[in-house]
């Protein structure tokens, strides 16, 4: 038993994560899908750090998991290092060894943008993922990235909820509460059910949410990475709302899948109007909602599992092949003998 044990542990690849979760933001749920991902290979190990910020409880992806340890953070014990976001600054400030191949999940656009505190990664060695290619797009334009990029578009995993549709619209604007106030006032003038999200909730009372509404208006930020939102609900109400954000032109369709007005008060109160007639005409509403169905199903939790980790079993070739001419310190093979 203890020889097949050891046998399993030297072939596992051991990859070190770390969080600074004090909010819960989708970017922090993505990336504990990609540790999930890992943990269900028997070729990989992760582990992960966490900050001593960290809050414990419904914001924290990994609350409700079976795995809530933190590690110390030493990369120079693993074979891999996971990062997304501001990792990058705890990665750069500790021993490690020179030729360790970091995995690097980049989920917005922003990093193209100069004037953003994560631009300045670009240029660190590392196989980047992005969550859409609209962000892979945008990070090949600076010309900046060192190392190769992937694109797996995100995917979720969501239950079926059978809930009574009390309300006729939900607004979801915890990104933009004045505009979601705003609309919301207009449309209760008209008679309509509305309900306001307008502060983060747990993902379980969000979809609750999502469920019992026949509409779903969304208010991203002007620029988002992939925004789950719009897939979820489109997976649990009749018609959605939601404004170009670039990174959701990856999966949303106007006119087809939802309704993408102009990311103004006047254009999406009109649009909205609009939807009530939609609402009413059976074959034309079950024409979006068809569209919307296979969307969701397009873009699964499993397929962008089964992408990551095929992805995965080539780290070693690709961080091999990509000739980063990076000082040998240390030799990676020997740190686990």
């Amino acid at each position: 038993m203890f020889r097949i044990l050891s046998q399993y542990m030297a072939r596992s690849k051991r990859v070190l994560f770390c969080r600074d979760v004090r909010a819960y933001y989708g970017g922090h749920q993505k990336v504990a899908d990609y540790f999930a991902h890992l943990q269900s290979s028997r070729a990989f190990s992760p582990e992960i750090y966490f900050s001593e910020a960290t809050r414990w409880d419904n914001a924290n992806p990994w609350f409700n998991t079976n795995y809530q340890t933190t590690v110390r953070y030493e990369p120079k014990n693993y074979h891999y290092a996971f990062l997304a976001g501001m990792d990058w600054s705890l990665y750069l400030n500790t021993p490690r060894p020179l030729n360790q191949p970091v995995i690097n999940l980049i989920q917005h656009v922003r990093h193209a943008d100069p004037a953003e505190d994560v631009h300045q990664f670009l240029t660190q060695p590392a196989i980047r993922i992005c969550v859409a290619q609209q962000v892979s797009d945008a990070i090949l334009a600076t010309g900046k990235v060192k190392g190769p990029v992937f694109t797996i578009a995100n995917g979720l995993e969501l239950p079926e909820l059978s809930l009574i549709k009390q309300w006729d619209v939900l607004i979801l604007g915890n990104k933009q509460p004045v505009l979601a106030a705003e609309l919301a006032s207009a449309l209760m003038l008209s008679g309509l059910r509305v309900l306001v999200v307008d502060k983060w909730v747990p993902r379980a009372d969000l979809y609750a949410h999502m469920a019992a509404s026949r509409m779903a208006v969304l208010l991203p930020h002007s620029t988002e990475g992939f925004y789950l939102p719009a897939l979820e609900a489109m997976h649990f109400c009749d018609l959605v709302v939601v404004p170009d954000a670039i990174g959701n032109r990856a999966f949303c369709s106007n006119g087809i899948n939802c309704l993408m007005p102009e990311y103004n008060q006047e254009s999406i109160s009109r649009t909205m109007f609009a939807v009530i007639e939609i609402l009413n005409n059976a074959e034309l509403l079950s024409r979006y909602k068809a569209e919307a169905k296979k969307t969701v199903e397009n873009f699964s939790l499993q397929r962008e599992r089964s992408e990551f980790l095929s992805l995965m079993k080539r780290v070693d070739v690709l961080w091999a092949d990509h000739k980063f001419n990076i000082s040998h310190v240390d030799d990676t093979q020997n740190l686990f003998k």
